[in-house]
């Protein structure tokens, strides 16, 4: 297998799991595996994702897949919540007034 072949299964790997990729790295692991390694992404998570082939079969030997979701951005528009939009916790000082 060449690194192009093992690029191109790579890519095809990764796109059939849902993610966009993009390559970070495939190289040749000892005599008879490659390895190749991706940033993955999708719209609510990130992570890589990295894979290896038999140089010789091209058969997929192991998947190291670690894309989790990104952490819930806070927004602060109030037309979904259901308290009033003063923001979080607990009020102290002045801001238990709602000024």
């Amino acid at each position: 297998m060449t690194y192009r072949e093992a690029v191109n299964l790579g890519f095809n790997q990764c796109r059939s799991r849902g993610y966009e990729c993009r390559l970070k790295d495939a190289d040749r692991k000892g005599r008879d595996v490659w390895r190749v390694k991706f940033h993955a992404s999708t719209r609510r998570a990130k992570g890589h994702l990295h894979l290896d082939f038999d140089a010789y079969s091209r058969s997929l030997l192991r998947v190291d897949d670690k894309v989790k979701a990104r952490r819930h951005d806070w927004d602060d528009d109030d037309d979904d919540d259901d308290r009033r939009g003063r923001g979080r916790g607990k009020k102290k000082g002045h801001a238990r007034w709602d000024d």
